[in-house]
């Protein structure tokens, strides 16, 4: 048996379930399982991951030369003198990453619409899809950022590794909730890549101080990174930390995937209601003085099925 026809068989026994009284657990763990699935048969995402992020890295460290560079950190409340190589590698870090992530969720819920669509048509609950993929891009963006924290201190001193790992998996539920709005919303895969990248690089590049040292940084409060770029630095080159800061990626992941979620439910069409939602006729028979029957309709369909003699 597939794929295809367990998690339609799945959700047939779903229905029967809750018909029954049992809850939807059953459902959700089904769900999860298939978005996990999707995600491992992704080989060049796992590809990425595993040798992507290190020789971005290495090629970064090699051609950013090391010398003090001031940051405005707004956790600290004051600029701060880092090295600038040791900050290219935060960028680059963080910018594998999210491209990484974004690129997964994209490609699993694009490749799954199609699925998703029988699966609602043959009563699957869309809140156990939905939280599904949320559930997946955490598992992800957990696998990833603790990745990317393991190769990044092989190539520089990190005070809190811990902080610099939640950091990196706030970008990464950033990116993911933009994977998954892209991959309901666009109608190709090469505009839904192409805006990931661009406004991955724009995102992250802009927020170092190397590549932009303007000093109205005002706007770079509004990008999506922010918060996670700014706990980075904080957990890379200082002692101190901050929530809010940290916080500002799930927040966007809010965001995109609200947006996301309501095109999937604007998109899957559930036809599985009961019966008692179905629409009643009201008809009127009258019999006429030739011995015919006349049927007149009030209100629904009436279908007129003519039976075989036997």
């Amino acid at each position: 048996m597939t794929t295809v026809q367990t998690l339609v068989t799945g959700a047939r026994r779903w229905r029967a379930d809750v018909l029954g009284g049992t809850t939807w657990q059953a459902a959700l763990l089904r769900a999860v399982g298939f978005e996990t699935a999707q995600h491992l048969r992704n080989r060049l995402a796992l590809t990425l991951v595993v040798f992507f992020i290190p020789v971005w890295l290495a090629i970064v460290r090699t051609i950013i030369p090391a010398r003090p560079v001031a940051y405005l950190s707004r956790i600290t409340d004051a600029p701060i003198t880092v090295d600038a190589g040791r900050l290219a590698l935060i960028s680059a870090v963080l910018n594998a990453t999210t491209l990484i992530i974004g690129f997964m969720l994209f490609a699993t819920v694009r490749r799954a619409r199609e699925f998703d669509q029988r699966l609602v048509l043959a009563g699957y609950p869309r809140p156990c899809l939905l939280l599904a993929k949320l559930i997946g891009l955490g598992l992800v963006a957990l696998t990833v950022g603790g990745y990317a924290t393991i190769v990044l201190s092989l190539y520089t001193d990190v005070r809190q590794p811990g902080l610099l790992f939640l950091s990196l998996v706030a970008g990464g539920l950033v990116y993911g909730g933009l994977g998954i709005a892209l991959g309901v919303a666009v109608s190709t895969e090469l505009a839904g890549m192409f805006v990931i990248i661009m406004v991955s690089l724009v995102d992250v590049m802009v927020q170092n101080p190397v590549i932009n040292p303007g000093r109205n940084q005002t706007v770079l409060q509004f990008l999506p990174t922010y918060g996670p770029m700014q706990s980075a630095v904080a957990a890379t080159f200082t002692d101190t930390g901050s929530f809010g800061y940290l916080m500002l990626g799930p927040l966007w992941l809010l965001v995109f995937a609200l947006f996301g979620l309501s095109a999937f439910y604007l998109r899957t069409k559930d036809h599985t209601r009961s019966e008692a939602d179905a629409p009643t006729a009201a008809v009127t028979v009258r019999l006429l003085p030739d011995g015919t029957f006349e049927i007149e309709s009030r209100r629904g369909p009436v279908v007129v099925q003519e039976v075989e003699r036997r």
